[in-house]
This record gives C-alpha cells, structure tokens and sequence, in this order.
C-alpha cells in the first residue's frame, strides 16, 4: 500500500508495508484523512510519534471496515471515523477497534475524516478535565481553528458563552457564525478580552506570551487548559495571583495517552457527542479537500494559519 510520510521537511507518498490485523483490531480502507497541526510538525522532524505508532503522518481518517480481528464487534462494510496515533494518511490503517467510532448520521465520509481528533480533544479538555459546568464562561485561544470550531459549538451545545482570540475580523465573524459571543484580534490588543472577563476556563493552544494574560483574565477556581506552544514554551507567572485566585493550571495531550484512556474518551464522545450531529446541533467545519497529490499544498494551506475549521487529504475518491 502506498502511505505519506515525512520526510526532511516535506511529504512523499511512498510504498509502505502493509499492516497486519490482530485481535482487537480492524482494518479500514481509507477515503480521507483529516489534517493537523501536529502532521505539520512531525514533517518538519518535531514531533515523532510515540514509540510502537505509526510513522505515516494523520491522526484521524474516515473510511470502510475491510478486515475485522477477533473480538470485535464491528463488520466488514462498516462506514467509520477513527482516531489514530498515526497513519491515517494512507490507503489502508489497522487500529484498536475501540477507537473506532460511526460516521454520525447526515455526515460523508470525508466530513467525517475532520471529526475525531478536534472533538475528542475538545471534550477532553473542556467538559472532562476542566469539567465545565453549564453557564461557566470560556476563553478559546485560535478560535476559528479546527478544534476551536468544535469548541464553540460544544460549548454552545452545552450552554457555556464563549469568546475567541483569532487573527482576524473575518475569522471572527466565523466564530460568531458558530456560537461565540464575541472575541478580539491577536494583531489588535488582546487586553480588550478584560472587557469579558473573568473566564472560568481557557482552552490555549498558544501557551508562551499568551500566560500572564491568561491567568489575569481567569476568575476565582479557574481553569486553563493549555493544549500547545504555538507562542513559545517559555513564561514568567505570578504565582501569587495563581494561589490566591486557585487557578488550575493543566497541560494536555491527547496523541500519547494510553489505548484505554482513547477508549473511554472516544465511549462518551460516541454518547454525549456524536447524537448532536444527527440533531443539527453540532455541523462538520470543512473548509478545503485536497487530493493526496496534492498534499504539499495541504500542508501549506494549514501552516498559514488562514483555515477556517478543516483540512483533509482524500485518499480514495472512490469512497464516498
């Protein structure tokens, strides 16, 4: 099977070894494969993939079920969406048949592809680790971004008013589209966001220069969630003002936590999440489909930071 990897900086669409599929496992052939911030930094050399993944770049694809190991419950002609630790972006992947998730009712397979790694990392970080409660206020860093889309409207799904930082009038006005109340422009003075402050949590991709902020505009027992370093990974805090306001201050990842930890995340996105799609509540954010051809044009696309939602690379046109 043919697979893209990273190679020096760019991406090769090369002849791979195909995988075997075990017990536990099923095979998918793949239509499409959604796009990331954390493929562009494994091309450049930055972000390997943890030990016993895959190499092949994507996090998340769509497709049909070709193969089922023993113990699954799935069936050969399955139409899924999966999240992966890697190796999405190929025309076949093997994974952990619990991570495995079904194409939610009026979705394609390629809005699909956009689906899991966005919305697991939201609900991760929003409802389970900085458990929101309805009517807390939140703050959404990169806010027109895929996971910030997703947020929004989750947090509109679930009833907490949200703001955004974004880059500029008309990614703001996106997120409005979405549920956000409002928000401001980074290029502009992030300390309007005072003007809706405090928050009770912050979701920050950004991280570095963005911290000091943070923790002015966070409220008594607030929680900032802090899921990238887009904005350096140094800081210097008032660890005064954390004390006394007793803000939480979590760093998350999601791509290396264990199978099981997937598992149940990916169990209670199935049931608290997924339904939404079929009620009209929650829509997929796809921007821009890409052939995998033309992946390089991909890349640069989302490394230009101009995405409105999402990117992904269709594998097999075939599929849909």
């Amino acid at each position: 099977m043919k697979a893209l990897q990273g190679v020096e900086g760019r991406v090769e669409w090369l002849e791979q070894q195909v995988p075997a599929c075990d017990v536990g496992e099923v095979r998918i052939r793949v239509a499409a494969a959604g796009l990331n911030r954390a493929d562009l930094l494994q091309r450049a050399g930055l972000y390997p993939p943890p030990p016993g993944a895959s190499a092949t770049l994507g996090l998340e694809c769509a497709g049909i079920i070709s193969e089922v190991g023993a113990g699954c419950d799935w069936k050969v002609g399955d139409r899924v969406c999966a999240l992966l630790a890697g190796g999405g972006m190929a025309e076949e992947v093997v994974v952990d048949a619990r991570h495995v998730l079904p194409i939610p009712e009026g979705v394609s397979l390629h809005e699909a592809a956009a689906l899991p790694e966005v919305y697991a990392t939201a609900w991760l970080n929003l409802f389970q680790l900085a458990a929101l409660k309805p009517g807390e206020k939140v703050l959404l860093h990169a806010g027109a971004s895929g996971v910030g889309s997703a947020a929004i409207q989750l947090c509109k799904a679930f009833g907490n008013p949200c703001w955004v930082s974004v880059g500029s009038a008309e990614r703001l006005a996106y997120c409005e589209s979405l549920g956000a109340q409002g928000g401001v422009l980074r290029d502009d003075d992030l300390q309007a966001l005072r003007d809706f402050a405090p928050f009770d949590v912050i979701l920050d991709p950004v991280g570095g220069h963005y911290a000091a902020l943070n923790l002015a505009l966070l409220g008594l027992d607030g929680r900032w969630i802090n899921i990238g370093l887009m904005g350096g990974r140094q800081a210097e805090l008032d660890m005064g003002v954390l004390l006394s306001k007793r803000v939480q201050l979590i760093g998350s990842t999601l791509r290396n936590r264990d199978d099981q930890f997937k598992a149940d995340l990916l169990r209670d996105l199935q049931q608290q999440v997924w339904p939404l799609f079929a009620e009209g509540r929650l829509k997929p954010q796809l921007q821009q489909r890409f052939a995998v051809e033309d992946a390089e044009a991909a890349f640069a696309a989302l490394a230009s930071n101009q995405v409105d939602g999402k990117l992904v690379l269709v594998i097999d046109d075939s599929l849909s």
